[in-house]
Order: structure tokens, then sequence, then C-alpha cells
């Protein structure tokens, strides 16, 4: 509670402005799965606050450096056999007062504060050159400096078995844990690597395919100072957060970020003026959209498309002026190639545009 004082004391917060607690518990985190049938654990108003934590669902890694009494609360609490059908841990959801389909929720971020000060990254089986590299898999454990610039490797280890049950608590007497990186620091990105709103359709939805409710983007570029807008896909919207990372590049290579349970504040807008049927993120100086397909050449294509849209829409381009536009003005990158559905986006820089809104 000192560090949600901390946060709210840097905010000018309105008298109609609500600030929300939520912190990570059993009884507030969902493993593996978004599904519009989860009770909402908090209900807010458009533009209120929310102080969120969220867990690593790799801290089983190295038990003695990425776990805490509450985060192991939360392992010995949910049974493996529910943690389906994705890994993710999920802190959520959170209900919006009148949001209905058809609207957009705007998510800022505006602060992400490591809960502990090590991660974990995977040579995992569904790395991209998990073959290349004989079908080895290998954890290396990261630790970010006070200053949260760099990411110093500590040790890595050959992992004891098949990286295949969600959240297994490996004993750090069972494995040879070894130097790695010599003299070398990775750039910190902290980022959330999963956040979206409930799919429109039942059931329980995997956390690892990306799609039109968000999810796991796995875009570095959602961080601090940056907002998603998500399209609004069931009454109260029904947001989740998890899966933040200390550092990525693009393409998540390897399998893994570096994977980490980071306290997360948000400020959460209802938009019932502004519309688009995709998640989109805005930085400080760039529009970016996604596109998600197993054929990557499919995940480009829709990233163009929805860009057309999105300059057509909102700043009032024709369809040959938009493309004539994208086609010099726009960076596509691959966001991931490890998500079941890989991923490209789609930057324009801000100041190309005639903003109309």
């Amino acid at each position: 509670m000192k560090t949600l004082a901390k946060a709210a004391s840097k905010l000018a917060i309105g008298k109609d402005t609500t600030l929300h607690y939520l912190p990570a518990t059993p009884e507030t985190v969902h493993w593996g799965y978004f599904d519009n049938s989860i009770p909402a654990v908090r209900t807010i108003n458009s533009g209120d606050l929310v102080y969120a934590e969220t867990v690593t669902h790799h801290a089983g890694d190295a038990p003695d450096l990425l776990m805490d009494e509450g985060i192991r609360e939360i392992y010995e609490s949910i049974p493996a056999e529910t943690r389906a059908p994705g890994p993710h841990l999920l802190t959520g959801p959170i209900y919006v007062r009148d949001a209905q389909p058809g609207d957009v929720l705007q998510v800022e971020i505006l602060q992400l504060t490591p809960r502990l000060q090590y991660g974990s990254n995977i040579l995992a089986s569904w790395g991209h050159l998990f073959k290349e590299f004989n079908e080895r898999e290998r954890v290396t454990i990261y630790e970010l400096d006070q200053e949260g610039q760099w990411l110093t490797a500590k040790f890595a280890y050959d992992y004891p078995t098949q990286y295949n049950v969600n959240g297994r608590i490996i004993d750090p007497e069972s494995v040879e844990r070894v130097s790695a990186l010599p003299n070398m620091q990775i750039p910190a990105r902290l980022h959330i690597g999963t956040m979206g709103v409930a799919p429109r359709n039942a059931g329980r939805w995997d956390t690892v395919p990306p799609g039109e409710h968000g999810g796991n983007l796995d875009n570095w570029r959602i961080t601090t100072g940056s907002t998603m807008y998500y399209p609004v896909l069931t009454e109260g919207a029904l947001l989740s957060v998890g899966d933040c990372h200390f550092a990525q590049g693009d393409s998540e290579l390897s399998g893994t970020a570096v994977e980490a349970s980071m306290n997360v504040l948000l400020r959460i807008t209802l938009r019932k003026d502004f519309n688009f049927s995709s998640p989109l993120l805005e930085t400080p100086t760039t529009w970016v959209t996604h596109g998600f397909d197993a054929d990557l050449n499919v995940a480009m294509r829709k990233a163009s498309l929805e860009m057309l849209k999105f300059v057509q829409q909102h700043y009032g381009l024709s369809d040959v002026d938009a493309y004539s536009f994208l086609s010099l003005a726009g960076d596509f990158a691959i966001t991931q190639v490890v998500d079941q559905l890989q991923g490209v986006h789609c930057s324009i820089p801000k100041s190309a545009l005639n903003p109309k809104r």
C-alpha cells in the first residue's frame, strides 16, 4: 500500500476520479484464459485509475528470486490442472460501467513498477529456432539494476524436463546454475505483454494467441506513457492484465521475453466517441496497428489494412491517398513469431498527420 500511496501522490486526481487498488491474490487472478463469464473483481467508472499487481507465470523458474509470500500463495492455491488452456497469469477482470459492445476502451499506462528485481527468459520448445538449437530448453535469469535501465544475466541452467507445466516450481538445488552472458547488458524495456478485454464469444479462450480482444500482443511499446485502445466486445469490457516483461526485442525469438512480476498503474476511460475494431496503440510519437495470422504474410496484410482503415476513418484520407501515405510514412516490424498467430505491427509518425480529433 505504500507503493500505491507513492504512485497516487504523483498524480492529479480529480474529485470524481477514484483510485482502485487491485492486489494479485488467488481470488483476483485467472490463469491461462480470457472468459466473458468470469465475475469482475473490481467495478470502476470511466476515467478511474487502477493500481493492479501482476504476477509472472515464470516465477517457478527461480523461486528463490522470483517469488515472495504473495506469489507463492497464488502458485500453491491454484491447482495445476486448472491453469489452462494457456500459460499466462492475469489479474482481473475489471468491469467498466456503461461499457457496451461497439465502444472503445482507452487504457493509459501511467506507471510500471517491478515487484521484484529478477525475471526469466526461456529458450523454449515454441521458440522460433528450437530445432536449430537441438531442441534444448534453457532458462536464463536476469537482474534489473536499481535505476531500471539495464539487465544483466545472473545465471542460466538447462531445464531439467520438458517445459510444459504452467507454473512448475524448480528446486534451485536440482539444477546446475552457471554464469551466462559475461560482460553483456540488455537495455531494459519494461512493458505489458498481455492485456485485453473479454472475447465476444463464450468459453475459455487461450491466452497465447492475440486477437481482436488484444491479449498477448507482446509489443514492447506497450509501456509507460503509451495508450492502448481495445474494442469493447461484451458488457463491461472486462479488462485483464498480466504477463509483464523487463525486456524483449521485436520477434521474441527464443520463446519468451524477460518475464517478470510488476505493478501497473492504469487510467481506464470509456470512449463512445471513437471507434476502431482491433487493438490500437498510441505512443507519444506514433500510432500503431497490429495484424495476426499463422502466416506472416497475411499478418502483414492485416496490419496494413488496419492502418489504412485508421488513417481513412480518423484523418479523412481517400483509399488511394492512404495507400500512398502508408507506403512512404509507414514502418512495419515483426512483433513476435512465437504466439501461435504471428504478429506484425505498423507504425506511422504523428508528426506526419493533421489531427482531426
